[in-house]
């Protein structure tokens, strides 16, 4: 009799040690599956490279066109790729958590599964904006060496009302990898300041706001341009002698 109890006492452990089992795996799934979709982020996109090389063939194809028909091209290149800028309801918050250790904070955000501006500066006394970009892909740019494509980068600073306006733009070029190459790499657009330079005067140690905007191929207009791959980082800039 005592043996038998003993028994039952087991199996009835066992049943209870495979039952709780049982729960915490179901829990662990469903835990995985409530996880933010941030958590799983560049893995995936919504546009892929099929889509970048149409619209790098694209680009490619008007060199040379005058500026006022290039942005009709571009405006109309834009509304038609514009749905992928879904991707950013992917970024994870690593990205924004590493701007903000750079002092900035993010904005304007669009696809960040091929590149990235994770930080940038401004230097007074050579009137220049250093932009690091971090390519993620090995494709999605364009043939290389040639054509490739070109990563934009626009730069604003605040004037004196608060208001942010243009002060320079500029782009650096590059193609897909070579087979046998992986990512990431740093990439860089250096860009002098060349218009309303009233923003970035007097040098007196004056603090102003700025914002950054890394767009591929289709060149930022305006300071609340919305890019479809890239993102904005607005921070501030002090005007050192």
């Amino acid at each position: 009799m005592i043996l038998f109890a003993t028994l039952a006492v087991r199996s009835l452990s066992h049943r209870v040690r495979v039952h709780t089992t049982q729960l915490l795996l179901v829990a662990a799934s469903l835990f995985v599956v409530s996880l933010p979709t941030s958590a799983f982020a560049q893995t995936a996109t919504i546009c892929g490279p099929e889509v970048k090389a149409e619209v790098a063939k694209a680009f490619a194809s008007v060199t040379g066109l005058a500026d006022a028909d290039r942005l009709a091209f571009e405006k109309e290149l834009y509304a038609k790729y514009q749905f992928c800028v879904q991707d950013a309801q992917n970024v994870p918050s690593t990205f924004i958590a590493a701007a903000r250790e750079c002092g900035a904070a993010v904005s304007n955000l669009g696809s960040l599964f091929y590149e990235e501006l994770p930080c940038a500066g401004y230097d007074p006394q050579r009137r220049q904006f250093a932009a690091p970009i971090k390519i993620k892909q090995t494709f999605g740019f364009g043939p290389a060496p040639l054509p490739g494509s070109r990563e934009h980068v626009l730069h604003c600073v605040a004037d004196a009302n608060g208001v942010l306006q243009p002060v320079g733009r500029d782009s650096v070029h590059l193609a897909d990898a070579i087979a046998g190459q992986f990512p990431t790499w740093q990439f860089a657009v250096i860009t002098n300041a060349a218009f309303n330079l009233q923003t970035i005067q007097p040098m007196d140690g004056t603090t102003r706001r700025a914002r950054s905007i890394l767009s591929w191929e289709f060149v930022p207009t305006d300071c609340n341009y919305q890019p479809i791959w890239g993102n904005a980082l607005n921070y501030r800039i002090r005007l050192d002698q």
